[in-house]
Order: C-alpha cells, then structure tokens, then sequence
C-alpha cells in the first residue's frame, strides 16, 4: 500500500502531460507523429490562446508527404549514403554564427543617418534611380457615384499646396470617412502608376497635363477627383525625397556589412592573443 500512491501520482501526471493542448496528434506517418506543438513551430501566425484553432490543411499535407519522401528515402540509401553529419555540423555553424554576429551588429548599429549622407549616396549611385518617366504630384480621391459632399471635395482638392492645415484635416476626415480609395500625400508619383488606380484616357501625357490642373473622371460606379499641382515630363531620375528611405537602408546595410568585419577581425585578434589558433602546417 506504501508504493500505491506514488505509483498512482505517476500516472496522474502522465495523463496529465498527455490531455495538454499542444500533445494532441493532428496525424501519423509510419512511425512520425505531427503534434499540435509541431503545427505551433510550423505556423508563424498560430495562435495557441485562441478558443478555435485554424490548421492550415497544406501545412499538415506538407508534413505527411515530407514523412512518405524520409520513410522511403530511409529504406533506399545504405548507412553510408544516409550520413550527412559533416553538412548538419557545417550549417549548424553557419547558423551559429549568423545569429551572433545578427545580435551584435543590432547592438552595435548606430541608425542615425543624416541628410548629408542622404544626398552624397543619391548623388554618387544616381543611375541606381533612374526612371525616364513622367512624374506628379498629385492628390486625388475616389468616391460612390452620388455622393453628397463631392462639390466640397472638389475646392479643398483644388487649393493644391496652399490648403490650411484646418482644411487639410477636413479634407482627410471626409476622405477616411467616405472615400473608397485616396492619395493625399506630396511625394512625386510615376504618372504611369496613377494609370493604373484612374481611368484617365489619354494618349499623351504631356498635353493633358498641361490642360489639365484638376480633373473630375467617372466610370459605371465611381467618381474621381484629382489634382495636379506639379509634373515633369520624362524625367530622368526618381527625385531624392521618393528614395530617401531606400538610401537610408542601403546605408544601414553598408553599415551592418562594415560591423560583420569588424566583429570578426575582433574575435579573431583576441583568439590569437590567448594563442588559441595554432596552424599544424605552414599556409
């Protein structure tokens, strides 16, 4: 009787383990097992606190066909051909190192990068951002046929770059409140693009913008407002304030590359330092 109860604890405990959420199988492969805790890793957007779990059909369908490919290639190639130790090790470094010296550079990245920087990289890499096309800026806002405050729209659309920031607000209220798409902001914009969201129909550019400051297009169900307030025919390279953000990466990754060299000379130094490098051959 003195054994009953820990014995019994013990399989309280292991029922226990096994009623967990996450142990549940969702399928079997020969001998494999897909758990609940695996569909967790394999789903980057799984939740595990929601009260209805969604299993992606493919995910499970993956997994079991991964199983039948081991399974067989397991039964097909000798011990030898199956033997991939040496690469494991070799990735497993590649890995290691990756997400150390990821860390590292993350702690180590100053991320303040100034205008000066800006223009020195768009001035030296300017054939990076080339373009050859006619460019806008422009405002425009897309609306049910019918709608009731389209006047309104209209003469705040049209007051370009010289509206108050009171009627810039009223503009953007009405627009998030009702607009079925929009573009309010003041960077330059390839005309071609605005092509694509406005059934403007035209066979040069050019000439409609030149007779066209403001414009007031409808189709079968919706109606568009738009504003031109500047252009530029052909232009060759994409304007610095559409690029400053890609630069600003561009030189933050410069930056990162630099901080991996110098992560590693470090690291290298100091191994050589303590003499734990020793070369058994002359190089």
């Amino acid at each position: 009787m003195r054994h009953t109860l820990p014995i019994l604890c013990a399989i309280l405990i292991i029922l226990a383990a096994c009623s967990r959420p996450e142990d549940r199988i969702v399928a079997r492969a020969y001998n494999a097992t897909l758990s609940m805790a695996d569909i967790q890793w394999m789903q980057a957007d799984f939740n595990k606190d929601s009260e209805e779990v969604e299993i992606r059909p493919e995910c499970v369908t993956e997994w079991v066909e991964k199983q039948v490919m081991v399974h067989a290639a397991k039964a097909a190639l000798n011990r030898q051909e199956r033997n991939f130790d040496r690469e494991l090790k070799d990735y497993y470094e590649t890995l290691l190192v990756d997400a150390y010296e990821n860390k590292e550079v993350e702690k180590l990245l100053d991320r303040n990068v100034t205008e000066e920087e800006i223009l020195q990289y768009y001035q030296e890499h300017k054939d990076d951002f080339e373009i050859h096309k006619t460019i806008v800026r422009m405002n425009y806002a897309k609306f049910p046929i019918g709608f009731s405050q389209t006047e309104t729209v209209r003469a705040l659309l049209d007051k370009g770059l010289s509206r108050t920031k009171a009627e810039q607000e009223r503009l953007e209220k009405i627009c998030y409140e009702s607009a079925e798409n929009m573009y309010l902001e003041s960077n330059w914009v390839v005309f071609d693009d605005i092509l694509k969201e406005i059934p403007i129909s035209t066979n040069n550019q050019e000439q409609f913008l030149q007779r066209n400051k403001s414009a007031e297009i409808t189709d079968s169900n919706s109606v568009y407002l738009v504003y031109f307030s500047d252009y530029k025919i052909n232009e060759t390279y994409s304007p610095i304030e559409n690029e400053r953000e890609t630069i600003r990466n561009r030189l933050l990754d410069v930056r990162r590359v630099e901080l991996r060299k110098e992560i590693r000379r470090k690291n290298i130094e100091k191994a050589r330092k303590e003499h734990e490098i020793q070369y058994e051959i002359k190089l």
